[in-house]
């Protein structure tokens, strides 16, 4: 069963629609909130589903959900000044 914690989304690419929503995740990079470690995932290595994507830590092993509108409203920390 997925684990509901969020990750910290460090980068991502996706295809975009017209209106700049996410279509599809097809690259992830992100911190797991359980282990802390940082790792990046190819299209290939997602689960896609409906709305969204499974990203697996490759430092634990567990499964966190992404999903397109998280990433539609992303920002990274640099651009907000933090």
């Amino acid at each position: 069963m997925p684990d509901t914690a969020h990750p910290v989304i460090r980068a991502f690419e996706a295809v975009f629609d017209l209106s700049g929503g996410v279509q599809r995740i097809t690259a992830l990079t992100v911190t797991c909130r359980h282990c802390t470690s940082t790792s990046s995932a190819s299209e290939d290595n997602l689960v896609h589903l409906p709305g969204g994507a499974l990203f697996r830590c490759d430092g634990c092993g567990c499964h966190q959900p992404v999903s397109h509108a998280r990433l539609s409203d992303w920002q990274p920390a640099s651009l907000l000044g933090i």
